[in-house]
């Protein structure tokens, strides 16, 4: 694997050196992001650094920027500050189980969101709001939800199975013969 330079303009984080193991996790072009800036000088915080691909990072910062910041405007009438997530790159199988696919964490394009801060310090939990569909947090996570389904090729939460009620699993991975395929639960 090679080290590439990774360009994202008004995204914190630190270029790392690629992931390589010898039972197929890693990746190049690894970057640990901390924060996403907005137009406004503002910054969107992750809790810690998230360990992904420039490309996939590309993604995440599009999603944050176009979709979340608006919908928890409309929805929320304020800001979201922080996202609540792991950490991105995890060498694992799918569902964690022992055996079958590599889960597309790692492959460092992948990132579960539990939940968003929010400019008043409100936290918005995918578990606890995601069954109150009428309430303003409930639409709201239904619209980033729905977002993320144009912007990633999968989208697990609440709704897909038991291992995603308490998140959302967005990720890049390619499905299908030509890629093409999208899951969106």
């Amino acid at each position: 694997m090679t080290e590439q330079i990774c360009n994202l303009p008004s995204v914190t984080f630190v270029q790392r050196v690629p992931i390589e193991t010898d039972n197929g996790c890693g990746f190049e072009n690894v970057v640990a992001v901390t924060k996403v800036g907005l137009k406004s000088g503002d910054e969107i915080s992750f809790p810690g650094p998230v360990m992904i691909t420039c490309e996939f990072a590309r993604v995440v910062a599009d999603w944050i920027r176009q979709d979340v910041l608006p919908a928890a405007r409309n929805e929320l009438g304020m800001d979201v500050t922080g996202l609540l997530t792991g950490p991105g790159y995890q060498c694992r199988r799918r569902d964690n189980l022992p055996d079958g696919k590599l889960s597309e964490h790692a492959l460092g394009k992948a990132v579960d969101v539990s939940g968003f801060r929010l400019a008043n310090g409100d936290v918005i939990s995918v578990m606890k709001d995601w069954p109150e569909p009428e309430t303003a947090p409930g639409k709201f996570l239904r619209a980033v939800h729905a977002a993320a389904c144009k912007r990633f090729t999968t989208v697990l939460g609440p709704d897909a199975d038991p291992n995603h009620e308490a998140h959302f699993h967005l990720d890049t991975g390619c499905h299908g013969k030509d890629c093409t395929y999208l899951i969106c639960q």
